[in-house]
């Protein structure tokens, strides 16, 4: 049996390339239109899950796309759980009770260097109002504020219940890169207080962690860290520039010049500052200070010289000058002075003690 011819087809090949791309592009149509449509309906529902807090410290930049600012411009309503924005510098605040008080310049100044570059990790914060709250990332702000860039990148996350939990929340964060100083933990103990955040001592035993973040603080522990945040902070400062007087032993035993529920007077302040000077110069251990405070504290009063303090006051300043007349000296402070004007004061006032040194040797 001979079998049926075989029927030749002829094969337009530009015809059928044509009907493939024409298929293709109306199916790439319908699957933009499909994601517009889905993206109008539901802004943010591509945006990634919430973060467990701690999970992912650093914010990684790697894998979680960041809204920028250009373009279409900034929306705080990009702003939801789990996206990185680029938000303008001047929408920012800083956390009211962060777990860290004290920033130390040379720390600025090396993130300064390169956050123009590029910021290497977001900081977290979250939506209040017109305005985002940092979690963390205080040094970051600091460093964008002294290099002029204006924004920084933010994980955003769920607000916080009350200030304690953004303080808790905040110190989680802050102790994947390094544990808190004993001055940051004094003053946040003060200030959660002070903020209301807690009601009383007790309840930062019962709710806030020691420093090594393992274990409850004792009362007699919150009462001694209490105390160290009686100095006045620009001392503190001071002290937490070296290890030696930023050890608790230290700060523990300078805080026994300033008594409970007392304004600090200005001569406290600078027996406390030559102190400081002191232990840093010679070194002093433990022992050798709380003997040495021990025995100004004993011996200061009887021999120190008050001031004759004349207050100053004029439109939004005010201030004072301060004589010693045994020491020959003389101190002003003044408070209320635009930043474009001090230059100019600084000016005159050199120009005034230039012009009396000069009369005052001619007298001679």
């Amino acid at each position: 049996m001979t079998p049926p011819a075989i029927r030749k087809v002829k094969l337009d090949t530009n015809r059928a390339l044509d009907k493939l791309l024409d298929r293709s592009t109306e199916a790439a149509q319908n699957r933009f239109a499909k994601a517009a449509s889905t993206i109008q309906r539901l802004p943010h529902g591509l945006s990634a899950e919430t973060p467990a807090p701690g999970e992912t410290d650093g914010a990684s930049m790697a894998t979680v796309p960041t809204i920028g600012t250009t373009g279409r411009g900034f929306n705080l309503a990009a702003c939801v759980p789990g996206a990185v924005v680029r938000v303008p510098f001047n929408l920012i605040r800083m956390n009211p009770v962060g777990p860290r008080q004290i920033y130390r310049a040379e720390e600025i100044d090396k993130i300064a260097q390169t956050l123009p570059e590029g910021q290497d990790d977001a900081a977290h914060g979250f939506v209040q109002d017109d305005h985002v709250v940092l979690i963390d990332g205080g040094t970051r702000y600091r460093s964008a504020k002294v290099s002029g860039v204006a924004y920084l990148d933010v994980k955003f996350e769920l607000p916080p219940k009350d200030d304690l939990e953004l303080y808790l929340v905040a110190r989680r964060y802050n102790e994947q890169r390094s544990q808190p100083s004993v001055i940051d933990h004094a003053l946040s103990l003060s200030l959660l207080l002070e903020q209301g955040a807690v009601g009383n001592a007790r309840e930062l035993v019962e709710k806030v962690p020691d420093i090594n973040g393992k274990g409850q603080m004792s009362e007699s522990q919150v009462s001694m860290y209490l105390r160290i945040a009686r100095i006045p902070r620009t001392l503190l400062e001071r002290m937490a520039e070296s290890a030696i007087t930023s050890q608790y032993s230290v700060l523990y035993a300078i805080s026994e010049i300033f008594p409970k529920d007392e304004k600090p007077t200005s001569d406290q302040i600078d027996l406390a500052g030559q102190l400081i000077d002191e232990i840093k110069s010679r070194d002093l251990t433990k022992k050798q200070v709380q003997d040495l405070v021990k025995s100004r504290l004993s011996t200061e009063p009887k021999r120190r010289e008050r001031s004759v303090q004349q207050p100053i006051a004029f439109g939004p300043c005010k201030g004072h000058i301060k004589l010693f007349g045994k020491r020959g000296q003389l101190d002003l402070s003044l408070k209320g002075l635009s930043e474009d004007n001090l230059p100019l004061l600084q000016r005159e006032l050199q120009a005034l003690i230039e012009r009396f040194a000069s009369e005052h040797e001619k007298a001679k």
